[in-house]
């Protein structure tokens, strides 16, 4: 089904240490943005902070960072600064911006109603790491259904224009990784041992119809059709440390993690 596509490690980016040893030697850290969805595991954004060399708060994520640690932790409010908090700033919090401010936080504004505050975000990204290909986002498909299709579709539109056509957003909620596999074969590592992710995944034909096959799960098929409305994977478990997943057609897929991620 078309092209191979470089291999997909959604656990490393939970797991413990600075290192992310699947990046090519000149490849740099991914980039973090953080979404105004509330924080619930102060491990795990402490692991995609470690992994990522540029953080932004998209507006009001700048009040999810700082309500987890003030209210968990306010030792660690200063040692996790984002670089940047930027958006059209109708969600900051005037304490949040103060705090932030005095601690040499750059707040910056757009005031572009046209585009959502994850759109800013990407944009003022690439200003800064021109050469970025991985979006670690934080807060993604938890809350309000529609604001998480939203962004689903914003995803969509940038991966398909020709400036962004390499970027991959790498999606965290409070339960699960989700990320997007283009057309042709993608092989996912899952490394169970490590306690970082579980067994349980979905692959969502949300773009439209697609036919998949698939090497690794407990239910494997071969150009299987998948569309909404009708049949779709969304209770399938992988029996090995890596699968591979071929698609004609864009699909998410979506791995369960941990809710206590081991280390």
């Amino acid at each position: 089904m078309g092209d191979t596509h470089p291999d997909a490690h959604p656990a490393d980016f939970i797991k413990d240490g600075n290192e992310l040893t699947h990046l090519d030697k000149d490849q740099s850290k991914p980039a973090l943005i953080i979404l105004n969805q509330p924080i619930a595991d102060t491990k795990v954004l402490g692991r995609l902070w470690n992994h990522t060399s540029y953080r932004l708060c998209a507006d009001g994520g700048a009040n999810q960072l700082y309500d987890l640690f003030n209210q968990n932790d306010p030792s660690q409010l200063d040692r996790y600064l984002p670089n940047i908090i930027h958006g059209d700033l109708d969600s900051l919090r005037e304490d949040v911006k103060s705090y932030y401010k005095e601690h040499n936080v750059e707040v910056t504004e757009d005031p572009d109603q046209y585009s959502t505050d994850f759109g800013k975000a990407i944009k003022q990204v690439l200003r800064e790491q021109p050469w970025q290909r991985n979006f670690l986002v934080l807060g993604t498909i938890a809350g309000r259904l529609d604001q998480g299709i939203g962004l689903l579709s914003e995803i969509y539109r940038e991966q398909h224009s020709k400036q962004h056509a390499n970027i991959r957003f790498w999606l965290f909620s409070e339960s699960s990784i989700s990320f997007t596999l283009s057309p042709g074969t993608t092989t996912i590592h899952t490394p169970l041992g490590e306690r970082v992710i579980t067994p349980n995944i979905g692959i969502l034909p949300i773009f439209g119809p697609a036919h998949i096959s698939t090497n690794g799960l407990e239910w494997d098929v071969t150009d299987w059709h998948t569309q909404m409305g009708g049949q779709v994977s969304t209770s399938n478990h992988i029996v090995e440390d890596q699968i591979t997943i071929s698609t004609d057609a864009e699909v998410l897929f979506t791995v369960e993690r941990r809710k206590s991620v081991a280390g």
